[in-house]
């Protein structure tokens, strides 16, 4: 599987304006099989219960129901479970919990995307991306300063970004390269499945808790294209000094 996905990759870079109409089907039993033997199987439960010890109990009859369902279009992911994390400043932010076999169709989700978005992600971008690192997005920062005339440095921050991710632009955004309606299908329905909170179920209309797995992956996504794309093919070449970005 890991051949698959490194020559649809080798594919989406060779040919920037391919777009793959047929690839849903690589959501298979092996790279399920392999996403389970990469989860943590200490994190918490999602509102079934299940663990990954308890799904390990059976997992070639588990994975073969799940594969079925997604061929047969009738899986549906289960709400995430919504907890409050405290943070440094004293407030708390949301994060969602959800069922191991969510995780588990979510990570091969995100390997997919990344096999395809991945070669035209831009060096500007840093965050939740494989093999790079706040400490990498930190050197890469320090490089600028020392090399380069500097006169100013923004220090932003989107507020809530996590929480304001239209569903409609990442749908969007996806179909740019991946014109496959079982993978749309599939991120429409993990989009809107939904979190409960203190035993009341509500709507996601709107990416609002952080947790999913393949959340980091279409933030990135999104990242892309409403802003780093933007910084780099439009504001750098009409500046007249020098100008970067780290994300």
């Amino acid at each position: 599987m890991e051949t698959k996905l490194a020559r649809i990759s080798q594919m989406s870079s060779e040919n920037p304006d391919m777009v793959f109409t047929s690839i849903g089907h690589l959501i298979n039993k092996e790279l399920l099989k392999s996403c389970h033997e990469k989860m943590d199987g200490k994190k918490a439960v999602g509102i079934d219960g299940v663990s990954k010890a308890e799904y390990e109990k059976n997992l070639e009859g588990n994975l073969e129901d799940l594969v079925l369902r997604l061929k047969k279009k009738s899986y549906k992911p289960k709400a995430a479970r919504k907890v409050e994390i405290p943070k440094e400043n004293g407030k708390t932010r949301p994060l969602s919990i959800y069922c191991y076999e969510d995780k588990l169709v979510q990570e091969a989700l995100k390997e997919l995307l990344e096999a395809v978005f991945e070669p035209h992600f831009y060096e500007e971008m840093m965050g939740f991306r494989p093999g790079r690192s706040c400490h990498q997005a930190i050197k890469k920062l320090n490089g600028m300063l020392e090399r380069e005339k500097t006169n100013y440095v923004l220090d932003a921050d989107i507020k809530s970004f996590f929480q304001h991710l239209d569903h409609d632009w990442i749908v969007r955004f996806i179909e740019s390269k991946i014109k496959d309606p079982n993978i749309t299908r599939l991120v429409r329905r993990i989009l809107k499945s939904g979190i409960l909170e203190d035993y009341q179920y509500h709507e996601t209309l709107e990416v609002s808790v952080q947790g999913a797995v393949c959340y980091p992956g279409l933030a990135n996504l999104y990242m892309h294209y409403v802003l780093v794309w933007w910084f780099v093919e439009q504001v750098k070449p009409g500046m007249k000094g020098y100008c970067g970005m780290v994300v």
